[in-house]
């Protein structure tokens, strides 16, 4: 990832009894593999792969293209 200032996306999450858990999600690319995105969250998510591999057990492609447009939308997704 560059050196740049991470950039971190709120959530929500509202559980069955009503309440509603807010956490910071963070999520980059791959520096080695161009179609693969990780994403964690401190002490709620280990980092996580989605990626683009139709094969792969980590393929989302609906997710992967949002995460992809956000990412390029603050300009921290490199062709």
């Amino acid at each position: 990832m560059p050196n740049n200032k991470q950039l971190f996306t709120r959530g929500k999450i509202h559980t069955t009894e009503g309440r509603t858990i807010t956490f910071v999600v963070n999520f980059w690319q791959d520096k080695n593999d161009k179609d693969k995105i990780w994403m964690s969250s401190k002490n709620i998510l280990n980092p996580t792969e989605v990626n683009n591999h139709s094969n792969s057990i980590n393929y989302h492609p609906k997710l992967f293209r949002r995460l992809k447009e956000v990412l390029q939308n603050e300009n921290r997704w490199v062709d």
